[in-house]
């Protein structure tokens, strides 16, 4: 397996018959040795049964990021813990996650309310959004910066807009759930102007982003869209 990059586990599409679909998103993260998971999907069956077919490790990640509290990204979770892992989740996660969390022996727990360093090349983009608060992820890869996100909740321009405050320069690719699939296409098509101003180089659109705003994007970003699914693995 090629190592410096982002392998999908768990999405709503699959083109390969030995793995499954689900409603829900996740990514393992690798790069320069290190390793992150972030969000677990919705169902420990189907999360681990597509790592088992992919050749990954739920055991191997150093750090669990946690996108928000929604079902389908946290409710494999359990799937994915393991002793001396570190997990980042937003400090507006539930009383009854954090409790469940910090009193595990073993897992160390990390309450995430501002931009903060994960790991080594892996930083957050602390929590977004007031209505549904969201953290995304922002890997430095060799060709540049890397956005991670969720479910987008909070507004994918807004998150982009906020990562490339905090490296400081544009985003060579924003890859994951743009939540888009409410929005028609002239909205889309302005989201889409919007990340081109703000100088991102290429969009990955998977999980709750829709088929309809994908066609969209797809259509203006042209050979800089690429297609995920769960088994899409991207170079960083």
């Amino acid at each position: 397996m090629a190592k410096d990059h982002i392998l999908i586990l768990y999405d709503n599409r699959t083109d390969k018959s030995d793995l499954q679909p689900g409603w829900g998103f996740s990514a393992l993260i690798e790069l320069k040795g290190r390793r992150v998971l972030f969000d677990t999907g919705a169902d420990n069956l189907v999360l681990e049964h597509n790592a088992e077919a992919l050749g990954a490790d739920l055991a191997s990640p150093d750090a669990l990021v946690l996108s928000h509290e929604h079902c389908d990204h946290i409710g494999a979770i359990t799937s994915a813990l393991h002793k001396n892992l570190e997990v980042f989740y937003p400090t507006s996660f539930s009383t009854l996650f954090q409790g469940e969390v910090s009193g595990e022996e073993g897992w160390h727990a990390h309450p995430v309310s501002q931009p903060v360093e994960i790991l080594p090349r892996f930083r957050s983009t602390g929590e977004l959004g007031e209505k549904i608060v969201e953290q995304s992820l922002i890997v430095k890869g060799d060709e540049g910066p890397v956005l991670i996100t969720g479910c987008a909740h909070p507004g994918i321009v807004e998150i982009a807009r906020s990562a490339t405050k905090i490296v400081g320069k544009p985003l060579q690719l924003v890859l994951g759930g743009f939540h888009l699939y409410k929005k028609n296409e002239a909205a889309v098509g302005e989201i889409a102007a919007a990340l081109k101003e703000l100088g991102v180089k290429r969009v990955a659109p998977c999980h709750c982003t829709g088929l309809k705003a994908m066609e969209v994007l797809k259509e203006s970003f042209g050979t800089a869209y690429l297609v995920i699914k769960v088994g899409s693995e991207v170079k960083i």
